[in-house]
């Protein structure tokens, strides 16, 4: 599997954080995500984004770094497929970890 770090030329912050944590949990880590929320939430691009508001720029939202930091708020995931010439994208439902637990 290849991560395609696009932001910051390749150095952005919170794309390296996302991309290590997951690769952490395909690895069979102990998925402790706090360490990688806190670097995505000190970024440049989060300044930015507070920045942007601050401003007043259309399309930046208060709360959007926030939301975007959510861990496991929906019960699917997102999967690509390719459906004749275009590539879409459509839900999948993901199994509920907290049975595993118990």
């Amino acid at each position: 599997m290849t991560f395609v770090v696009t932001g910051d030329a390749g150095q952005a912050a919170e794309d390296l954080a996302c991309a290590e944590y997951i690769g952490q949990h395909l690895a069979g880590g102990d998925g402790e995500v706090a360490p990688y929320l806190h670097r995505a939430r000190t970024s440049r691009a989060a300044a930015d984004l507070a920045d942007g508001v601050r401003r007043g720029y259309q399309g930046v939202h208060p709360d959007d770094v926030d939301l975007c930091l959510e861990v496991d708020t929906f019960s699917f995931a997102m999967v690509a497929r390719k459906e004749d010439s275009l590539t879409v994208l459509r839900p999948a439902t993901v199994p509920d970890r907290s049975a595993d637990a118990s």
